[in-house]
């Protein structure tokens, strides 16, 4: 018997597909992060994104880096304080970042125009942004000032708009406990959207600052922060979350004590305490003497 003849398949006749362009992936790695994004607004809303783009990288990220900035050179060229004052000074603004816990209770205990303050935060963040915007113009408007020395106004003001920057931010980090405990397969990303946010915006921040206090002064930077601030009103109205109508006044006191309780227990467990200890005394018995060496690079 002769060969039998062998009927061609239609996978002998397949070829394999030539690899794409290099200009589509090229293009696909740089739309990588917009579809990243678009795939966070649609899963989490697009409210949320923005709010965690305005809050951490505008107003904590650039307007942080704009206002470190701006308050030494405001401290040393017009307030003429020495180095060791300044460096008292900053770590009295820095208090409101350091009571984070106390701004944590505002969030989950107190309720605002009926709702609970940790599913509906939109008049808190309209509160912040309006009382932000309106102390960095009172900053802004101190070389209008008569008084010979104003430097216990400076320091309320500061420590007033640092405040209200530190609890935007336990605001925003409240949702995003809320939206990681409901969508869990997208935590890590909204922890890297935190984190990416902040840090583009402290680059940008800290890239440019030189030059707006170059250009406009240290109190012309104050008057640039109205913008983050007014950005974070914006994030108070457009801001989606679920509204409890039906929240008693009565509970405040017992939410309040159960918070107390529950960072109590916290605090008494030693895997907690002694690692709090350590961190607290090893910055507060630390030396820095970075105010220093800016008035050494800056002299």
């Amino acid at each position: 018997m002769g060969e039998e003849e062998r009927l061609p398949v239609h996978g002998d006749e397949a070829r394999e597909l030539p690899p794409p362009p290099q200009g589509i992936e090229i293009r696909r790695i740089l739309y990588s992060p917009v579809d990243w994004l678009k795939m966070l607004a649609r899963e989490l809303h697009w409210s949320f994104v923005f709010g965690v783009v305005i809050v951490y990288g505008v107003s904590q990220g650039l307007g942080g880096a704009l206002a470190r900035v701006g308050t030494q050179f405001y401290m040393k060229d017009v307030q003429k304080v020495q180095p060791s004052e300044a460096q008292v000074y900053a770590g009295i603004t820095s208090l409101p970042w350091i009571v984070k816990p106390l701004w944590c209770i505002l969030t989950d205990v107190f309720p605002i125009s009926g709702s609970c303050y940790f599913l509906f935060k939109m008049p808190r963040l309209l509160e912040l942004g309006f009382c932000l915007m309106c102390k960095a113009g009172f900053r802004c408007s101190f070389r209008l000032c008569l008084l010979d020395d104003y430097t216990v106004l400076a320091l309320l003001s500061l420590t007033a708009a640092s405040a209200s920057v530190a609890i935007a931010d336990v605001t925003v980090d409240a949702s995003v406990a809320l939206k990681s405990g409901l969508h869990h397969s997208l935590a890590a990303d909204m922890q890297s959207l935190c984190s990416l946010s902040s840090s583009i915006g402290a680059l940008v921040g800290f890239s440019l600052s030189g030059l707006f206090v170059h250009l406009i002064s240290p109190q012309g930077v104050y008057g640039l922060l109205t913008i983050p601030a007014g950005l974070v009103f914006v994030v108070g109205v457009l801001l989606k979350e679920q509204r409890i109508s039906s929240f008693a006044n009565e509970q405040i006191s017992q939410n309040l004590a159960n918070a107390g309780k529950a960072m109590w227990n916290t605090l008494k467990c030693p895997d907690v305490w002694r690692p709090c200890l350590y961190m607290y005394l090893s910055f507060s018995l630390g030396l820095n003497v970075s105010e220093g060496m800016f008035y050494w690079a800056t002299d």
